[in-house]
Formats: C-alpha cells, sequence, structure tokens
C-alpha cells in the first residue's frame, strides 16, 4: 500500500508542476481563471508532496517494556 501510495503522489506532483510551469513566470499577466489554474496545479503538488511524506513514514517498532 506504501508503494502505491508514494507512486500517487510522485505523479500528482509531477503533472502539479508540469501544468503550472507553462504560466507561473506570466502570473501577473493572467486573468481570474488562469491564475485559479496556477493556484489550483499548486494544491495538487501540496497534495502529492503529502502523499509521498505518508508513504514513506515509517512505523516505530512498539516497546515492549
Amino acid at each position: 500500500m506504501k508503494k502505491w501510495t508514494i507512486v500517487i503522489g510522485v505523479l500528482i506532483t509531477l503533472f502539479g508542476l508540469f501544468q503550472s510551469g507553462k504560466f507561473l513566470l506570466d502570473y501577473n499577466t493572467l486573468t481570474q481563471y488562469g491564475k485559479g489554474y496556477v493556484w489550483g496545479s499548486g494544491l495538487l503538488v501540496v497534495i502529492g508532496a503529502f502523499l509521498i511524506i505518508a508513504g514513506l513514514k515509517r512505523k516505530k517498532p512498539a516497546h515492549n517494556s
């Protein structure tokens, strides 16, 4: 399950970066719709990064005392 979480996270992050990369430099000249497109792509990057981190996080072994 962790493997798939990481793979999906990487795909979402790459998709968001690719999408927003085209318009990020022209952000000030974009319309409101275009700015929303860039913000939505940024949200994809954040969600993808969260999935990658969640997939990489390992449970600590239980401490038996």
